[in-house]
């Protein structure tokens, strides 16, 4: 269904609210085939520089930096009864901790400079101290941070037409101070520097056109108020709109979403300092682990996703029908085994 979007005649860039027309839109443009994902904001730039951040749906990955884990366990002073349940699985029947955990805690098959290589705009990256340094996390510790954020500032000195919005965010540690803090926010804003988009404007003040012409064209947030209350140049965590099923069910993790997106499209003026995400993701319960040694059951995240991103096509198809929009950051696990791309292209590219 979305690919046929993708071959009609357009008359419009987006639908749902604040929405604007457009027309003309050549044909070289209209199938996915012809559109470069690692470009795809530079490619489609003439018919959306007028837009703003809130009219589109940006594609992003759920727990970006997940891609390769190391053997030790995430800081997180929260606990999780998935991961107790992992540990204890793996007691029982005497496998290593990191064979059983691992599996569970990937969440992602390409690194972020990649990941934006495949057309992702949006990143999801959680944040650990380990007592020495700042590390991605899910379950398991992974690469440091200032890794991550280097491999997505050098895609976009490679690439002067995209935007891209990043999420810092579940910060975790045992002994976490505000020294800390302040090391991870001065390591935001030194690296990606005259390039932020800054949270004295808003969502809607500034176009995507002007917002690369004037090369602030990177949306950051922290998710520690207090540590960036005096620097303007990042976002707060709040302007992040979250939501999740929280579910391992296809069918449950579907309904909740249309209720998302039904809710999303009916507000009259979109806020313009905050961006709704959409989690088409599946995540693990304590039975999904415990479920996992009899056959035919999700082995690792990898299958679970393979199950949710089976849905996403008919999902965006539907909504898309309705003439409504996604929503402003679509994220998935495993989107290179997604139709995710398809997606964003027919949400912008569909016709009337």
């Amino acid at each position: 269904m979305l690919i046929g979007l993708l071959t009609i005649a357009l008359s419009s860039v987006l639908t749902g609210n604040n929405a604007h027309p457009t027309s003309n839109i050549p044909a070289h443009v209209r199938t996915t085939t012809s559109i470069n994902a690692s470009i795809w904001m530079q490619q489609l730039l003439p018919y959306i520089a007028h837009y703003h951040l809130i009219n589109l749906t940006l594609p992003g990955t759920h727990d970006a930096a997940s891609f390769t884990l190391t053997s030790a366990l995430s800081p997180d002073p929260t606990g999780s009864p998935v991961l107790d349940a992992l540990v204890k699985l793996a007691e029982e029947f005497g496998i290593p901790l990191q064979d059983v955990i691992t599996p569970w805690a990937e969440s992602q098959g390409k690194n972020l400079y990649d990941q934006a290589e495949d057309g992702m705009r949006y990143f999801d990256i959680r944040a650990a101290y380990n007592g020495t340094d700042w590390c991605s996390y899910h379950f398991e510790l992974g690469l440091p941070i200032y890794t991550h954020l280097v491999a997505l500032h050098s895609f976009l000195l490679l690439h002067p037409n995209e935007i891209m919005v990043i999420e810092i965010s579940h910060l975790a540690s045992k002994n976490l101070t505000q020294d800390n803090l302040n090391v991870l926010r001065d390591m935001v804003i030194n690296l990606f520097d005259s390039m932020l988009y800054p949270r004295t404007k808003s969502f809607n003040s500034t176009t995507i056109g002007e917002m690369i012409a004037s090369n602030q064209r990177v949306v950051i947030s922290l998710s520690d108020d207090a540590t960036i209350a005096n620097y303007t140049q990042l976002w707060y965590g709040s302007s992040m709109i979250n939501s999740y099923a929280n579910s391992d069910s296809l069918a449950q993790m579907t309904a909740y979403n249309w209720q998302q997106v039904t809710q999303f499209n009916s507000i009259p003026t979109l806020p313009v300092s905050a961006l709704f995400k959409l989690s088409w993701t599946l995540t693990p319960q304590v039975s999904t682990i415990v479920d996992s040694i009899l056959p035919h059951k999700p082995k690792s995240l990898k299958n679970l996703a393979d199950i949710g991103n089976s849905g996403l096509e008919e999902f965006a198809s539907a909504v898309l029908k309705k003439e409504w929009q996604l929503c402003q950051l679509l994220l998935i696990d495993f989107q290179e085994r997604s139709v995710l791309m398809q997606v964003i292209f027919a949400s912008i590219l569909q016709s009337n």
